[in-house]
């Protein structure tokens, strides 16, 4: 019985694996992949799975040159607004355990494939947030400077906003 329930596990992953792929462009110029076929679909021979190694996956979010205009339109956008909510200039924080809590106001919204970095006291970051409230780790007792760093997914710099300074108090237990 066994036997055959791993054969027909075998014959069942053979035959998803031989599954005819089909792939069109539609009328914006997007090319699109299916199992089903569609009016105007041309069956494509899948031959093996695809993997994908980090260095593949990183230069996988870059688009191409002839990609559609989504894209290049995502990485040619232009922040008129990039503020520090929070914390705010002068603001004293106390006893935040090393982690500051950061909130971001960014005109248009944090675009696909951008993500937000910091200049603490004039050193970069590279937080990554890809979320307008975000976390920057190690930060303690004493007077701090912030910068928020919007970056496309090849890392060049695209906005950044005014410096934010603050002070952090930490309660001593001595």
């Amino acid at each position: 019985m066994l036997k055959c329930l791993i054969a027909l596990t075998s014959l069942l992953a053979a035959a998803a694996l031989a599954a005819p792929a089909w792939t069109w462009v539609d009328a914006q110029g997007r090319r699109h992949y299916s199992d089903r076929p569609v009016e105007g679909a041309t069956q494509i021979e899948l031959s093996e799975s695809q993997t994908f190694s980090g260095s593949a996956l990183r230069s996988a979010s870059q688009p191409a040159a002839d990609e559609s205009g989504e894209a290049e339109a995502a990485t040619a956008v232009t922040y008129s607004v990039v503020d520090i909510v929070s914390p705010t200039a002068q603001e004293t924080l106390s006893n935040i355990g090393s982690v500051l809590g950061v909130s971001v106001a960014t005109n248009p919204g944090l675009q696909s494939g951008h993500r937000i970095d910091v200049m603490l006291d004039g050193q970069r970051r590279e937080i990554g947030a890809r979320s307008l409230d975000f976390n920057v780790p190690e930060v303690f007792r004493g007077e701090h400077t912030l910068q928020v760093v919007i970056v496309n997914a090849a890392g060049d710099e695209l906005k950044r906003s005014a410096p934010v300074t603050f002070f952090v108090r930490q309660t001593s237990v001595n």
